[in-house]
């Protein structure tokens, strides 16, 4: 078997790449928890590590209010992407991927 990879270091929070606009995904997750199955692009892709939730709003001072919970994962095929499920409606987003 393959030896488990250490935890992203600090400086891999963020993805090298970043869409330029979310790309909307569908994700299957264990009610509000963490995604452990992504299809994208005409793949499945199943989760076998993820990170988070890291909750990002926008300040109440600043309009209209974004409520995201972020979670960085990683597939068993060793791809890792950065996705997102917006608080409101529950919808998920791939917002970037790690090199």
């Amino acid at each position: 078997g393959r030896a488990p990879r250490p935890a992203p270091s600090a400086r891999l929070i963020r993805p090298l790449y970043l869409r330029p606009a979310p790309l909307p995904v569908e994700v299957v997750a264990v009610a509000d928890g963490p995604p452990v199955r992504l299809h994208f692009k005409q793949c499945q892709y199943h989760v076998t590590r993820h990170w988070g939730p890291e909750r990002i709003e926008t300040a109440w001072w600043r309009g209209r209010s974004v409520r995201r919970d972020y979670f960085r994962i990683e597939t068993s095929t060793g791809k890792r992407f950065w996705l997102f499920r917006q608080l409101d409606d529950g919808q998920w987003f791939l917002q970037g991927a790690f090199g």
